[in-house]
């Protein structure tokens, strides 16, 4: 009776060509498709000339790990050892192309084999035959760091190609990186981005001419992954402060973390357009980044490792850019997810409530700039804000026509931010709301997308991108804000919340709040000057009695304010506070910080409104030149402030407390630091004293969005 022989089986190893393999008598070379023959249960050797890089069983795909036992530590010297060496034998920063062992790369290593120890515990042993080894190729070696990297993305399932050039409809090309899941010749939906920060960890990139850059980008890397949060880490680039170097939420600023995403079966393109970090050109060019995005979302939908799905995603202006794309409708665009956008530059980013962002912006700017200092600009931003202080022709030109789509769209707003915090209602009340999703989050958003949100872009993706077999997340979610650094996860089928009761909270003469309107109380003028105060109260403040239960607000906030000011102008702020029973401001942020309930701006010359697209919870501001009506000195007007929408749960005997303030400071809340964002009343206006006139004819209030109370949410976003 004849026994059958079990043929070899064929196996891939991962972006190698040309290492010998060996397993009992068989030898030969894996081929250029990365083939090798093997049999079950049969350890396969893998040889450069004479030199042993490693053996392991064989299997349909093996990786570099794989050449030493499964128990080995991922960052194990001798892993690195063996790693650095194949990754050192391609000029390549990624894995952009196969590491192919050829003749010439088999000679040179076989005369170096002797010095090559790949067991030591040393990983600097390395570097000497590493160096001379890659002097004869004419490249430069790996850094442990690099390698390292490669490793860890590795060991999570998935891969990086560099610097790869995306031709566009203009004759040039532009930079990006591809993240893909470790797969041959697999096809996989595609998540892809772009700003003007650049692609690397935590933003900018480096000279590919200066190896030096090269080598300290791969460390911040590798440091940023390996380091808690709070270290900061060294990017050869303008520095942007403690803050941002010692986040450890987001890999680069306003795009999603790879390490998120892409072992959940999603390839990653992260680009650079023109005039960012690599990417040669202006940065700023009319109507380009548009373009190039587009190409970019087409040239992605056509790679080979690509199923043709495509998504945009990014945060904040990785937000802002996917909208008139999207609306142009590429080839294999299936959805998007402009997490915490803004879609009217003026009111939303340049001049909230009519206040310049005259701290904020030119910050910003000088960022943009350090990430990518090769390059230029089309015109000076700044300049270009301050000549243009109202709603004109050019900001309606910077504005996003979001009913122009009809494409599925994940909408996010962050709560109490210095920006991001309108736009999201704005396109939800104007897009289709079968294929429109909404969430309001936390005030520090930036790692939501990539973290406590992630479940629900996924839930969002899969739905979209891989078919209806996944269902989708909840139409609208909601971070309800509880105090103390808790929180938990509202789920409600639309927005406004259902059941909303919008609540008036009237001001009083003696500094009250209370529900009901009292007609008969005296008028009274309660002054406060339009300079903080440096330790006391700035401006005044209004108080209810303790709550006779428990009140959850979720929605648009509005005040109905009558003021006058002695000066020709005057910069009105309102913020909302819960205060507990033992006369404490509630810490309502979700890391037990001081933040407010609720806050809005505006700048008393700016008060005019539109009926037409005004609604009973949020004024709408015209912010023309046309309509611009400066105060006369102690006249009273009537001002309607738009605060942003937020979320949080007031306890029973706990008060509401509301300020009326000429800035966002308020030295009067021991430890709160407001964001430095708008100019104050003092750069731009002469001093004066402000009043809000209460009692008699004046009717002044503050609208809250009072919701049904919901018990026993997690803090979890399920």
């Amino acid at each position: 009776m004849s026994t059958a022989v079990e043929p070899p089986y064929q196996g891939i190893f991962s972006d190698i060509i040309g290492l010998t393999y060996r397993y009992g008598s068989v030898e030969g070379e894996v081929s250029a498709d990365s083939s090798f023959p093997y049999e079950r249960d049969k350890p396969v050797g893998f040889y450069i000339a004479n030199l042993k890089i490693g053996e392991a069983l064989g299997k349909p795909l093996l990786t570099i790990s794989d050449l030493l036992p499964a128990e080995t530590a991922t960052f194990d010297a001798r892993l690195i050892n063996r790693a650095r060496l194949l990754y050192s034998l391609s000029p390549a920063q990624g894995l952009e192309k196969p590491i192919v062992i050829d003749k010439k790369i088999r000679e040179i290593v076989g005369r170096y084999a002797g010095e090559v120890n790949l067991d030591s515990p040393n990983t600097s042993d390395l570097d000497e035959p590493l160096a001379r080894i890659c002097a004869e190729l004419g490249h430069f070696p790996k850094t442990v760091s690099h390698t390292r990297n490669h490793l860890r993305r590795e060991a999570a399932g998935f891969k990086v190609m560099r610097d790869k050039e995306i031709p566009t409809q203009g004759g040039n090309s532009i930079f990006a990186d591809v993240y893909l899941p470790l797969g041959h010749l697999k096809r996989y939906p595609v998540l892809i981005s772009c700003t003007l920060y650049g692609r690397r960890v935590f933003y900018s990139g480096p000279d590919l001419a200066i190896q030096d850059e090269i080598v300290a980008f791969e460390k911040a890397e590798d440091d940023w992954h390996s380091t808690p949060a709070g270290c900061p880490i060294t990017v050869p680039r303008e520095s942007w402060g403690a803050h941002w170097e010692g986040q450890r939420g987001f890999e680069n600023i306003a795009t999603f973390n790879t390490f998120t995403y892409v072992p959940r079966g999603y390839a990653m393109v992260k680009i650079d357009p023109s005039g960012v970090s690599q990417t040669p050109g202006t940065r700023g060019v009319l109507g380009g980044i548009i373009g190039e995005y587009y190409d970019a979302v087409e040239w992605a939908a056509s790679q080979p490792w690509s199923n043709g799905n495509v998504a945009m995603v990014g945060s904040s202006y990785g937000a802002n850019t996917q909208w008139h794309v999207a609306a142009l409708k590429p080839e294999g665009l299936k959805c998007f997810v402009p997490y915490a956008t803004d879609i009217d530059t003026y009111r939303e980013a340049a001049y909230t409530g009519g206040i310049p962002t005259s701290i904020y912006l030119p910050d910003w700017y000088a960022r943009v700039r350090a990430c990518s200092p090769k390059w230029g600009d089309q015109f000076d931003l700044i300049e270009m804000m301050k000549s243009h202080p109202f709603y004109d022709a050019l900001w309606e030109m910077a504005g996003t026509n979001v009913d122009t789509t009809s494409v599925p769209c994940f909408l996010a707003a962050s709560q109490i931010f210095m920006i991001h915090g309108r736009g999201a209602y704005e396109a939800w009340r104007k897009r289709d709301p079968s294929n429109t999703f909404l969430q309001l989050v936390d005030c520090n958003y930036y790692s939501w997308p990539s973290r406590e949100a992630s479940g629900k872009i996924i839930q969002f993706l899969d739905h979209y991108m891989k078919g209806e077999a996944y269902p989708p997340p909840e139409r609208v979610g909601i971070q309800v804000r509880l105090g103390g650094g808790n929180w938990y996860w509202r789920k409600e089928k639309t927005w406004p919340v259902p059941g909303v009761q919008y609540q008036r909270w009237y001001l009083t003469p003696d500094g009250a709040l209370v529900t009901r309107e009292d007609a008969e109380q005296p008028e009274r003028k309660l002054e406060y000057s339009t300079k903080v105060r440096e330790h006391a109260n700035s401006g005044v403040t209004f108080t209810s009695a303790p709550f006779e239960e428990d009140v959850e607000f979720a929605g648009h906030f509005s005040a109905n304010l009558s003021i006058s000011s002695s000066t020709t102008e005057a910069d009105v702020v309102v913020t909302l506070w819960p205060i507990d029973a033992d006369g404490n401001i509630v810490r309502l942020g979700s890391r037990n910080h001081l933040e407010p309930l609720a806050k809005g701006f505006l700048r008393a010359s700016h008060r005019k409104t539109d009926p037409s697209k005004t609604l009973p919870e949020r004024p709408w501001h015209t912010h023309t030149e046309a309509d611009n009506r400066p105060l006369t000195p102690n006249e009273v007007v009537k001002v309607e402030v738009e605060l942003y929408p937020a979320a949080a749960r007031i306890q029973k005997s706990w008060r509401l407390r509301v300020d009326i303030t000429p800035s966002e400071h308020q030295p009067g809340i021991p430890g709160y630091s407001p964001p430095e964002f708008r100019a104050t009343w003092g750069e731009t206006h002469e001093e004066g004293t402000n009043a809000i006139h209460v009692g008699g004819p004046y009717m002044n209030y503050v609208l809250c969005p009072a919701v049904p109370v919901k018990y026993d949410y997690p803090a979890v976003v399920l």
